[in-house]
């Protein structure tokens, strides 16, 4: 069972660094402001997420359990729900996200004990509690510096969309972050997500690099205060 609170972080983002083509716009570092939300209650289907502005993902009762669910563009979000006390029978459903919302991709933080099947999911997040910049229609790396602050643990999961300008997912070269002694990322896709220690204060530095020069992309941030795990404490 989920019992906890989680936060998700604004992103407030001033500057760009634009690397590939050797020009070097001053960077202003925002401090990343935090928004509390309350958990979902006390189980893993979330069927509705309580405080959170989206949907219920495992719409039919009868089958209340979410295997997993992931974002298929912006505003589209794609479930696999169980009925479990028939594990062998999924149902899987196509989702819209409220007006105002964007779906978010996040890594499920399994710990010590991996759960049974459950692995990824997507959350409708409020527009005004994410932020993102572009690529100015130029081919290669661009980054954002952001301090961290509003977390009350230590750790916190990050998660980044890649877009173009008619909303259409876009891959790129490659997503990455680095945050003290800390980094990741992942090639040729148009979304990451990742669990990083981290304390109020701290730096992490988000990337992403473009492979399309002519064409504007999008990258969207969020992070969330604390992870989702499996655990039933």
């Amino acid at each position: 069972m989920l019992s906890r609170l989680f936060l998700i972080s604004t992103l407030v983002i001033v500057g760009i660094t634009t690397v590939a083509i050797g020009a070097t716009v001053t960077e202003t570092i925002e401090v990343i402001k935090a928004v509390k939300i309350p958990q979902m209650g006390s189980d893993l289907n979330r069927r509705f997420i309580v405080g959170i502005p989206g949907l219920p993902q495992c719409p039919d009762s009868r089958w209340p359990q979410l295997l997993f669910s992931y974002c298929v563009g912006p505003k589209k979000l794609y479930s696999c729900c169980r009925n479990p006390n028939d594990p062998t029978t999924d149902t899987k459903y196509i989702l819209t996200c409220p007006e105002t919302t964007t779906c978010m991709n996040f890594v499920t933080d399994f710990g010590s004990a991996p759960g049974p099947e459950f692995n990824n999911f997507a959350i409708c997040i409020d527009d005004e509690t994410l932020k993102s910049f572009k690529n100015d229609d130029h081919d290669g790396i661009f980054c954002k510096t952001y301090e961290i602050n509003g977390v009350t643990g230590d750790k916190a999961t990050l998660s980044f969309e890649i877009y173009d300008a008619n909303s259409n997912p876009a891959k790129v070269r490659n997503v990455f972050f680095t945050s003290g002694s800390q980094s990741g990322g992942h090639q040729n896709t148009n979304n990451y997500s990742s669990i990083i220690n981290c304390k109020n204060g701290q730096k992490i530095k988000v990337c992403m690099d473009a492979i399309y020069y002519g064409i504007t992309l999008y990258a969207t941030f969020t992070f969330l205060d604390g992870t989702y795990g499996n655990s039933n404490g």
